[in-house]
């Protein structure tokens, strides 16, 4: 399981905005940068879906 930083950096180098994320998750911009900071402890459900908007994104720029 990735931490908090390392989500960020993988967004970074995706080249996706933090309200991107949010909104896929249906979760305030705040609560990902708490997430990302290791504030707060990243529930499951959260992870899961997150590592697969991430994963997805990567794969089409792989394609493209």
């Amino acid at each position: 399981m990735l931490t908090g930083k390392e989500l960020k950096i993988k967004r970074i180098i995706l080249d996706i905005k933090a309200i991107e994320i949010a909104e896929h998750l249906q979760v305030h911009k705040s609560y990902i940068s708490i997430l990302e900071k290791g504030t707060q402890k990243i529930p499951k459900h959260i992870y899961v879906k997150w590592i697969t908007f991430l994963n997805e994104k990567e794969s089409v720029q792989i394609c493209n």
